[in-house]
């Protein structure tokens, strides 16, 4: 079976899969039977082309990085924006990569709803069409029955949403703790390093895992919007972002990191989320956690998810110095859940 792909977004995450698809070709095709011709690929600064022959990702992807247009490319049909692709692009599954909108979660919800209008299955890395419109977007998939997946909007390509859905059924998620973000988490480990909060950071950008805009990163925003989409894939919450109780790790100086050092302790900016007979609880803040812990063991980009269930108790997934390339594999892999349902 071939799948005809459109990706709106063609940043380092999508590039990262374009290379990943490309190198493994052969055995995706040969374990799962996956084949797969790219028609259409949307950009903010680069253009928006369809094809019905096929666009080259990997020539996509070069072109991209060394600052070309894609309407340069052969055989492309130039359109005006992202929704006149995907209402004309001839896909079957529709990747949403544009960067995350902290705020409402637009345009990626416009592009994700629009795309199941038209009948494409859809898989996203962007967690704020999670956080702000996921009950909606479940139910209009369901309705239409088309795959939704999104495994790539929490801990990169960690079996996050798959854990519980897939290995755990019956069980119900109690709450969580977590350490999310990985920007602030190699911000404090670089202070405790001494290092500058401004070198950390710079650190964090030159790996390409900050945000686009790394104020979302340090003031929790990007924490918070992991947190609420947890909740409510998790845990049926019907949360906001503005519903988290945020603070940032700004005012978290040497001092304090210093300070939690000497007693057993270090600050992480921790993600909680909480049932009680009055909803789900939502918090980001950075607190001193014991440094022998699964939270306060994390340095680095390393995120660490602690998952409280009914009947299996406390169990952790850890991520250790994730990168691009573990967003990129949770694309693949949910690429690969649509072929096997189809």
């Amino acid at each position: 079976m071939e799948l005809k792909l459109a990706f709106i977004g063609f940043g380092s995450v999508a590039r990262a899969f374009a290379r990943m698809f490309a190198e493994r070709q052969s055995n995706l095709e040969l374990e799962y039977g996956l084949r797969c011709r790219t028609t259409a690929i949307a950009t903010a600064n680069h253009g928006c082309i369809t094809s019905t022959i096929g666009i080259d990702l990997v020539e996509a992807a070069s072109s991209v990085e060394r600052g070309a247009n894609l309407s340069l490319i052969p055989n492309t049909v130039v359109l005006s924006d992202p929704i006149s692709v995907i209402n004309n692009c001839d896909a079957d599954i529709l990747f949403e990569v544009t960067p995350l909108n902290a705020i409402d979660g637009e345009p990626a919800t416009t592009h994700i709803r629009t795309a199941l209008a038209r009948g494409l299955h859809v898989v996203t890395a962007n967690k704020g069409p999670i956080a702000f419109a996921y009950s909606d977007l479940k139910a209009v998939a369901a309705e239409a029955d088309l795959s939704f997946h999104f495994e790539g909007t929490v801990m990169d390509g960690a079996p996050v949403f798959n854990l519980v859905q897939t290995c755990l059924p019956g069980v119900r998620v109690l709450g969580f703790s977590g350490i999310l973000n990985s920007t602030t988490n190699l911000i404090l480990s670089g202070m405790e390093s001494g290092h500058s909060f401004e070198e950390s950071l710079a650190e964090a950008r030159r790996r390409g895992i900050a945000e686009a805009n790394a104020d979302h990163d340090i003031d929790g925003w990007d924490a918070a919007v992991k947190a609420v989409a947890l909740a409510n894939v998790l845990m049926d919450a019907d949360a906001r972002p503005i519903d988290v109780v945020r603070q940032g790790i700004r005012n978290v100086t040497v001092e304090d990191l210093d300070g939690a050092t000497r007693s057993g302790k270090a600050i992480r900016l921790v993600a909680r989320g909480k049932r009680s007979s009055g909803g789900v609880t939502l918090t980001v803040t950075p607190e001193p956690v014991p440094l022998n812990s699964p939270l306060g063991c994390a340095r680095g980009t390393t995120n660490v998810l602690i998952i409280e269930t009914d009947l299996m108790g406390e169990i952790a997934v850890v991520e250790d110095e994730p990168g691009i390339d573990q967003t990129a594999y949770a694309l693949l892999s949910d690429l690969i859940r649509i072929r096997q349902h189809l």
